[in-house]
């Protein structure tokens, strides 16, 4: 819903803000409910920081906290760059919906194969280049303005 070209002093952005800032906090809340149940890193096998998901959870929610600590007065790009993560916000819903995460998880084992077909198809492509190159070259060299009427 923001765009750079939205007025930073606007309304729009003010009520987008408060939204952001408490959807941190409830994310917050969250993450901390579910590392009080099961604990952070050695509790066992079932510990907040073994499931991938939660490994998800915890740096989209961490880097909401640095965005909200640090504010606008950080200058370093770094630090800017790490606000991009809340981008990864709607990915938090995957986890909560088991036919999501396997649609998910097949299109990450499938991305092997089709990087491979991505670098046959360019290749093809690169091919016809070159042909049309050969082909065609030295075909178009001039262009004839004798039909169009230039005279004003």
């Amino acid at each position: 819903m923001e765009t750079p070209l939205d007025d930073p002093e606007s309304e729009k952005i003010e009520i987008l803000g408060y939204i952001d800032l408490s959807m941190t906090y409830i994310f917050t809340l969250e993450m901390v409910i579910k590392i009080t149940a099961l604990g952070f890193a050695f509790s066992g096998k079932n510990s907040y920081i073994r499931e991938p998901w939660n490994i998800l959870d915890f740096l989209i929610v961490v880097s909401a906290l640095f965005g909200i600590i640090a504010g606008d007065a950080v200058k370093v790009s770094f630090f800017k760059a790490l606000r991009i993560l809340k981008v990864l916000r709607p990915l938090r819903m995957i986890s909560r919906h088991k036919g999501l995460k396997v649609a998910i998880i097949a299109l990450g084992t499938s991305l092997p194969a089709i990087i491979n077909l991505q670098i046959i198809v360019l290749f093809f492509i690169f091919l016809l280049a070159i042909l049309q190159t050969t082909l065609f070259s030295g075909q178009f060299y001039s262009c004839s303005t004798d039909h169009l009427n230039l005279t004003m």
